[in-house]
């Protein structure tokens, strides 16, 4: 059992991890609200609702929906791929662009790209915190499974890691939702700004952190662990047994 004798709330990977999950709600209202007509940042819905429009007959529905699934995962491996190389700012930056050119889009009226984009950067979002100690930030469904998890085993970091999540995805749809409703009419710059706040958000926290913590992908980690683990065990550098 993990050492729950100090309680941590306020770490980098809980800020960094409670920014994004908001931006993570935020994009997905958006998606809903406005571009899509459809949630974009998880992707368990999309499966029910592969099986329902297959029950339907509704074809169109279901090839609507396998694109915005194929579309996410293409996100998740452009953005891995550019973890790995640069870290954690690279995948955020990559899906933050993706934002910031969707909303070009919207300004030029070429709304084909802002239907790929948005799903990809939500892709791309995951799939680099993945690879860090922050975790996956698009969807709930396992940090609810790890809150009860945590809670069986008395780990209160690990309750709380999660549950701040819960916390921050219906505050950012809260955040988003409102920011679409203040204009009835979907005001032409309100529809950019609405992609591009979060945008912004998502590549400076990407930014900051690379400057102040620089939280590292979890194979450095292993890594890490496995080079002190030899310096400890054979100062010398000889791995060899005689």
């Amino acid at each position: 059992m993990k050492d729950n004798s100090t309680i941590k709330i306020l770490t980098p990977v809980n800020i960094v991890g409670f920014i994004l999950v908001m931006m993570a709600g935020w994009i997905d209202t958006a998606g809903l609200e406005l571009f899509l007509n459809e949630r974009v940042s998880f992707m368990t819905g999309r499966a029910a609702e592969l099986g329902e429009s297959i029950a339907r007959g509704d074809i169109r529905e279901f090839s609507f929906v396998i694109i915005i699934v194929v579309i996410f995962i293409i996100g998740a491996t452009i953005s891995a791929k550019i973890t790995r190389k640069w870290g954690l700012i690279g995948g955020l930056t990559f899906s933050g662009m993706l934002l910031i050119i969707a909303a070009l889009c919207i300004y030029e009226g070429d709304m084909y790209f802002v239907e790929i984009a948005i799903p990809m950067a939500m892709g791309g979002q995951n799939a680099a915190t993945s690879l860090t100690p922050i975790n996956r930030t698009t969807h709930l469904t396992g940090p609810a499974t790890d809150i009860g998890v945590y809670l069986s085993s008395g780990d209160w970091n690990g309750i709380i890691f999660w549950l701040l999540r819960w916390i921050a995805f219906p505050m950012g749809a809260f955040i988003g939702f409102k920011f679409i409703g203040k204009s009835t009419t979907h005001h032409h710059v309100d529809r950019l700004l609405v992609l591009i706040i979060p945008a912004i958000i998502i590549i400076l926290t990407g930014i900051i952190q690379k400057i102040t913590v620089d939280i590292p992908l979890l194979e450095d980690e292993i890594k890490y662990d496995e080079e002190e683990f030899v310096m400890e065990k054979f100062p010398n550098g000889n791995l060899h047994h005689n």
